[in-house]
């Protein structure tokens, strides 16, 4: 029963299902909610209908036998479109208020096209569209759309009779699909670019594509799951449309083989889900860990070679390191320096009894009584920082040519903040099969442990406003109370997991370019309102240097080689030292 972490618009939908069902506790497979997120009364009326009708297995059958098909989401979209039909003949004699549920939602279909851009137009399925139109429009009474023949024979094939039991309803779509060479029986998954290099080229190849190392017969892109964090099935929510329950644990298995396990238990995480994977990241899911496997969980082969090629990187950045080591040496001293100098300006001066200073008349008596001679007054500086810093590395695989450069550059700033006696912790990110994995390479407590940071390596994607949604988590458990956020970033947001429909993109939206940036922003202006500063370091291409001013502002320093870290680095934390202390 999914109501412990589902959010009230959530409960309502899955009640309304379960009323019209007659039956209450089970998961239903869709889930119905308009593009503003509320719940869809009418259509989680006939989700709930077709289970009283036709059981759990007919349906459960059906969409099963496309799953994962390239035309999944299609083929979901008409086959809803013929059991509404079905389940409104059933249900209206016995159910009058559903036909006014259905005038409605005819008229709300018709009321969103005036609220679509052009490009959300042309990312719609118009064939979808059209037969949803030709149907909403026989609803209300008015003339059918302009339709080739194919599609006036296809809206008519889906207009599928009541009086059909379960067997022959589905067996009815089925038909239907296949006599309109829509689907066949065989489900298509889309198939992934492979190009294959051996020995020299595929080395050199990989330092300049993304890639991931991945199962590629379970991995695709815009691939949506969704799972509980105890494990098990849990709704994958999509607003404004509806999307088959898909099994995440293999992808969760994978996760936590390659990455680690997971820093909270599984309910913890799960209410985190709850609570950031919303919006434009709803259905995704997110992984903290320090990196520290299951010992009780097998290791796949996959897990196993990407745990060998990350220890090969780390042994490269270590040697990278140590092959300028002087240069990044001074050019700690030089960052400390300036750190520790600021943090000097900026201290409270706070005043303490003291044997030398001046006169504290009220406290003379103590010296001839008690003979305290602490009778004097000064000023002490304190310099303890006062504040904690989270720093936050991009590795995705868009940074695997800089791996080197990036563990060194956040070793240097990690290791400069740690000499001034300032709290840090050292995190990096990259998003694979619809996670975004946080991995702490360096803990607070870890007061000597910078060179973990050679541990750094990238792959897979980075969908950077989850990331930063996910560092206000983190800032939680920091141990003081004005925190910093500081990232290494190239100020490229991208994913393979898709924005849903809902909201600013009622059809969806890929998750890069001008929708990652804005939503970047966003995140960035939503910490800072939670009094958490909030700055980067910026080492992308120039292409990307107005988007990485337009999410940090002015908290943004751009560098262009490692010898420039140093002072662009300083005088960015020193302006948030400044702001800290204010």
């Amino acid at each position: 029963m999914l109501t412990q972490h589902t959010s009230a618009q959530q409960r309502r939908a899955l009640n309304q299902i379960w009323n019209a069902a007659g039956e209450y506790g089970f998961d239903p497979l869709f889930l119905a909610q308009t593009a503003g997120g509320a719940p869809d009364l009418y259509m989680n009326t006939i989700v709930g209908c077709v289970r009283r009708w036709y059981g759990a297995e007919m349906p459960r059958a059906l969409f099963g036998a496309w799953a994962e098909d390239r035309r999944q989401a299609m083929l979901d979209d008409l086959a809803w479109l013929a059991l509404e039909h079905a389940v409104f003949e059933r249900e209206a004699a016995v159910r009058p208020a559903l036909a006014e549920l259905r005038l409605t939602h005819a008229r709300d279909f018709f009321a969103q096209e005036y609220k679509l851009s052009r490009q959300e137009w042309m990312a719609k399925n118009q064939l979808v569209y059209t037969m949803q139109a030709a149907r909403w429009r026989s609803v209300l009474g008015q003339r059918p759309p302009v339709m080739t023949p194919y599609e006036k024979r296809l809206s008519d094939a889906l207009a599928c009779s009541g009086a059909l039991d379960g067997d022959a309803l589905a067996a009815a779509v089925r038909d239907a699909f296949a006599r309109f060479y829509l689907f066949d029986g065989t489900a298509r998954a889309r198939a992934p670019l492979r190009l294959h290099f051996d020995g020299k080229w595929a080395s050199a190849m990989t330092k300049f594509m993304p890639t991931e190392i991945v199962h590629t017969d379970v991995l695709t892109a815009g691939h949506h799951a969704s799972g509980s964090g105890g494990g098990g099935e849990k709704l994958d929510i999509r607003r404004a449309r509806f999307k088959l329950n898909e099994n995440a644990e293999t992808d969760r298995a994978y996760i936590e083989s390659c990455f680690g396990r997971s820093l909270y238990p599984p309910e913890e995480l799960a209410a985190i889900e709850q609570q950031l994977c919303t919006g434009v990241h709803a259905g995704c899911h997110l992984w903290f860990t320090a990196g520290a496997p299951d010992p009780a969980r097998a290791r796949s082969g996959e897990s196993q070679r990407l745990t060998g090629e990350a220890a090969l990187q780390a042994e490269r950045n270590r040697a990278a390191y140590a092959k300028d080591s002087t240069l990044y040496q001074n050019a700690i001293l030089r960052l400390a320096e300036q750190i520790r100098n600021c943090i000097q300006v900026h201290s409270q001066v706070e005043t303490e009894t003291a044997r030398s200073g001046r006169l504290d008349s009220p406290r003379v008596w103590r010296a001839a009584v008690v003979e305290d001679g602490r009778v004097f007054l000064r000023e002490a500086s304190d310099d303890r920082p006062g504040f904690s810093v989270d720093l936050l590395l991009d590795a995705s695989s868009s940074r695997m040519h800089c791996q080197e450069e990036i563990a060194a550059q956040g070793y240097i700033l990690a290791e400069s903040l740690r000499q001034c006696g300032v709290p840090v912790r050292v995190t990096s990110f990259c998003s694979l099969r619809g996670y975004t994995v946080l991995r702490v390479l360096k803990g607070f407590a870890d007061k000597n442990g910078s060179r973990k940071i050679f541990g750094y390596f990238a792959s897979g994607w980075n969908r950077d406003g989850l990331v930063l949604r996910a560092a206000g988590e983190l800032v939680k458990s920091a141990p003081l109370e004005r925190r910093l956020v500081l990232l290494l970033t190239d100020a490229s947001p991208n994913d393979s997991h898709r924005i849903p429909p809902g909201g600013a993109y009622p059809f969806g939206h890929d998750y890069a370019d001008r929708a990652g940036v804005e939503d970047a922003a966003r995140e960035v202006r939503a910490l800072r309102q939670k009094n958490v500063r909030v700055a980067a370091v910026f080492t992308g291409e120039d292409r990307s240097a107005g988007d990485a001013a337009e999410i940090y502002g002015r908290s943004c320093a751009r560098i262009r080689s490692m010898d420039q870290l140093a002072g662009a680095a300083g005088a960015l934390i020193r302006g948030e030292i400044g702001g800290l202390a204010d």
